[in-house]
């Protein structure tokens, strides 16, 4: 991040007044820029959205979604950093809580160290362009799958669960096919019903992402990009904390790629919000 910071800084003679704005709200909440719209940071200091983006092009990057993903990942990049320069061995010295947390902490880091991004990317490429996306699991991460899923529909739409106890499923089958992505968590134990749905899927026609705890997966065969992130398992109880994070990761590059889509269908959500008055 620090290397990011320092080509801003010697950029920042050469930027116009507006753009000196928007660089001196980069110094001071780089974070903002990571996860906001161009047309949020314009507003956040008054300036246009297309001084926001001429302003990324002057860094050299083609426009604002290219350099939004360089902060994102150095900006992970360096919470990581920090996270593994501490102890996460087990210490006597520390709670029985405080070293199950610390092995929840190691096993994101080991997320890091294996993850391929470039995978990731095209998993994101994937989703993007699906005329149809189905979320498949078995019933021990359905509900983290379920999660997935549902924000997937309210940002992009056009995705759902396929599931073999749901009555749809065999509909849901016969429907999926070229230009399709199957997106599916196979973790132990795993089941032959969420392998045979992803056989399935592939023999249709469609992509599949497969998110997996080993590249020894039964599923493996039918995958088109394969994801490995490991769960972190203490007395007998599988963590998907590396796998929530990943999950998120995801989600927030969706975010990047298709912005325009998911203001709009976040926007529509929230009218229905306040039209129901739900929240407080």
């Amino acid at each position: 991040m620090q290397d990011l910071l320092r080509s801003v800084s010697d950029a920042y003679k050469g930027f116009s007044t507006g753009q000196k704005k928007v660089g001196d709200l980069f110094f001071r909440e780089p974070i903002f820029l990571a996860f906001s719209s161009a047309l949020e940071v314009g507003r956040r200091v008054n300036v246009s959205e297309s001084t926001v983006i001429r302003w990324t092009q002057k860094l050299g990057y083609k426009g604002y979604a290219e350099f939004q993903q360089v902060v994102q990942r150095k900006l992970a990049e360096e919470r990581f950093e920090q996270a593994e320069q501490k102890t996460l061995e087990p210490n006597a010295d520390q709670s029985f809580l405080e070293n199950l947390l610390d092995a929840e902490i190691t096993s994101i880091i080991k997320l890091k160290q294996s993850m391929n991004e470039d995978d990731l990317l095209q998993a994101v490429d994937l989703i993007s362009s699906a005329k149809h996306l189905y979320i498949a699991s078995d019933f021990f991460d359905y509900g983290l799958a379920h999660w997935f899923s549902g924000w997937l529909d309210m940002t992009i739409g056009s995705t759902e669960m396929i599931y073999p106890a749901d009555g749809h499923y065999y509909s849901q089958l016969s429907k999926i096919g070229p230009g399709d992505t199957l997106i599916a968590f196979v973790f132990p134990r795993y089941t032959r019903m969420v392998v045979e749905t992803v056989q399935s899927a592939k023999e249709r026609g469609a992509k599949v992402i497969l998110l997996t705890d080993s590249l020894e997966s039964p599923a493996l065969a039918s995958a088109d990009i394969t994801i490995k992130v490991s769960l972190n398992t203490n007395l007998n109880i599988d963590s998907y904390t590396a796998v929530h994070a990943l999950l998120t990761s995801i989600m927030r590059f969706v975010y990047v790629k298709e912005h325009a889509k998911v203001k709009e269908n976040l926007a529509r959500i929230e009218e229905v919000y306040k039209e129901k008055n739900i929240f407080y």
